[in-house]
C-alpha cells in the first residue's frame, strides 16, 4: 500500500481511533462509502480490512490519483454539494473534511447521508461559537470547497441536525485524533474565531 505524503500522521491517527473503537474484523464484509476523499487513502485502509469500498471525490484529477495509488477500491467523480442521493444505502459512510467545505446544501447533505447508512464516521472543523449557525468563509485549494465558498458548522448546527434526524451520536474529543496541526482537545467557549485547524469527531447509529 502506498502511505500517505498527505498530513500523514493526522490520517493515520484517524484510523487508529476508529480501530481502537472497532475491531478489525468489524469491517469485514461491509460496504462502505467515503465521501470527499481527496486522496484515497482512508478508504483504502478500510478496504484492507475487508470492506468493500466506493470513494467518492469532487476533483477528477483526485479521482485520477486515487486510481492509481489505492486499486482497492472503486472511486466515482461527484460533486456532493447537492440535496440529491443516488448512491443507495450502506453499512458505513466515512464523512471526513467535507462538511464545512459545502457551500449550499448542509442540511440535505446531512439528512442524506443519514438516511440512508447504519453507522456514519463524521469529522469537520468546527465554528467556536454556542449558536446554531455557519460561518461563510472563502477557501482555495485542491483538498477545499468546490466553489471556493463553504461553510463551516458550529457544533449546535451539527448536533441539531443529528437531533432532527432522531439518531444516537458520541462527539470526541482525544487528544489521540490531534496530528500535523489538526487537534480535537479544544474547549468550546463561544469565542465566534475561526480556526480551520479546530475539529471534532462523531460516531453516528441509526
Amino acid at each position: 500500500m502506498i502511505e500517505t505524503h498527505y498530513h500523514s500522521d493526522w490520517q493515520r491517527n484517524r484510523i487508529d481511533f476508529i480501530l481502537s473503537k472497532y475491531p478489525k474484523e468489524f469491517f469485514k464484509g461491509k460496504r462502505v462509502l467515503e465521501l470527499g476523499a481527496f486522496n484515497g487513502y482512508i478508504g483504502s485502509r478500510i478496504a484492507e480490512l475487508g470492506a468493500d469500498v466506493l470513494c467518492l471525490e469532487g476533483r477528477l484529477e483526485n479521482v485520477f490519483n486515487i486510481q492509481r495509488d489505492y486499486p482497492n477500491v472503486k472511486v466515482e467523480l461527484a460533486n456532493l454539494d447537492t440535496d440529491v442521493w443516488r448512491w443507495g444505502h450502506w453499512d458505513i459512510i466515512i464523512n471526513f473534511g467535507l462538511f464545512y467545505h459545502l457551500e449550499n446544501h448542509h442540511k440535505e447533505h446531512m439528512k442524506n447521508c443519514l438516511d440512508n447508512c447504519d453507522m456514519m464516521l463524521f469529522e469537520t472543523v468546527v465554528f467556536n461559537s454556542d449558536d446554531n449557525e455557519l460561518y461563510v468563509r472563502n477557501e482555495h485549494g485542491d483538498d477545499q470547497s468546490l466553489t471556493d465558498i463553504a461553510g463551516t458548522p458550529s457544533t449546535s448546527y451539527v448536533e441539531n441536525l443529528f437531533n432532527e434526524s432522531n439518531v444516537i451520536y458520541e462527539k470526541f474529543t482525544d487528544s489521540s485524533l490531534n496530528g500535523n496541526k489538526h487537534h480535537y482537545d479544544w474547549a468550546d467557549t463561544n469565542t465566534k474565531v475561526y480556526d480551520g485547524w479546530a475539529r471534532r469527531f462523531w460516531i453516528v447509529k441509526k
